[in-house]
């Protein structure tokens, strides 16, 4: 309810300032966007709070990678329709496949890197539209509403703000998100930094077969305590990482086209099986249909929003 109350308000003062503006304004036709434009034109506009509040954009893998740490001034939404995005923040490696909606507060420093062809589209939110969405990035399930607004944005104008027709259509977004469940696909950072040497050691030696007492003689800590305060750092036992570690690693590996075996060995299964076990035990799907149960649900969302963009 108070999610609710505060976009009301939000309505009506934007409601309010319209008034004015187009009081004080004559008439122009706003100017329209495809949703497309150059990196350097895109970061100008997100890391200013000027026009509109959500900027809406086609994201393409140029777009899609950024390697080096930065944030920006208004929170992103991003929502995939083909490849795989992981985002790395202090807190950790955050995955958004395809039909997920991944979110990133504003002002949260984080680095971007996209694995396979990648495509989709990206909004950035003003901060007085963010107060209710998480602190911290997450995932969202992607659904057809949410999909046919973040479209819809790609042709509304980036340098005037919101009429109160796509106002509403914000706020609807914003519900929307506010009631769907986080489904983060996250991979944590222990805090102490032995755990964090053994965490990158392993990201770098994916298939090392250490158990925890030998990576805990490496790391000069007792297994006793390695144990405790990897769940209290992470939430998750140190097998628990460690598969999840893979898990992550197997999706960047097949977003590019591995082969199911090769990921498999290559993570140090011992037989392709196994693998498949436990992938499907995580995710829902074996490794081979991930990716094309991803497209067939992206099919089967684009018709319904073509329908609706052409009516």
């Amino acid at each position: 309810m108070a999610g609710l109350l505060y976009y009301a308000n939000e309505y009506r003062k934007h409601a309010t300032q319209m008034r004015h503006t187009n009081a004080a304004m004559p008439h122009t036709a706003p100017t329209s966007t495809d949703g497309e434009c150059s990196k350097a034109e895109l970061l100008d506009r997100i890391n200013h709070l000027g026009g509109a509040e959500l900027i809406a954009v086609n994201v393409r893998n140029q777009l899609a990678m950024d390697p080096q740490t930065h944030c920006h001034a208004r929170g992103t939404l991003f929502l995939l329709t083909e490849g795989l995005v992981i985002v790395e923040t202090a807190q950790g490696r955050q995955l958004s496949p395809s039909q997920t909606i991944g979110w990133m507060p504003p002002g949260v420093e984080h680095a971007v890197q996209s694995y396979g062809p990648t495509a989709g589209f990206g909004a950035f939110l003003t901060p007085q539209f963010c107060g209710d969405l998480p602190a911290e990035p997450t995932s969202y399930p992607v659904n057809p509403l949410v999909a046919l607004v973040l479209q819809k944005a790609l042709s509304w104008p980036h340098d005037t703000p919101l009429d109160l027709t796509r106002m509403r259509l914000l706020l609807v977004l914003l519900d929307e998100l506010r009631q769907s469940p986080a489904r983060p696909l996250q991979l944590p950072w222990p805090q102490d930094a032995r755990l964090l040497s053994i965490a990158r050691a392993l990201l770098g030696n994916i298939a090392s077969p250490r158990t925890l007492e030998q990576w805990a003689r490496w790391a000069d800590i007792s297994a006793r305590s390695l144990s405790r305060k990897f769940v209290l750092e992470t939430g998750m036992s140190f097998a628990q990482w460690r598969q999840w570690a893979r898990l992550t690693q197997a999706l960047e590996w097949l977003a590019t086209g591995r082969a199911v075996k090769d990921v498999a060995l290559s993570l140090g299964y011992d037989s392709v099986s196994a693998f498949i076990k436990t992938f499907r035990q995580a995710l829902g799907t074996t490794p081979s249909a991930y990716f094309q149960t991803q497209q067939r649900k992206q099919a089967a969302l684009s018709p319904r929003v073509a329908a609706d963009q052409e009516a």
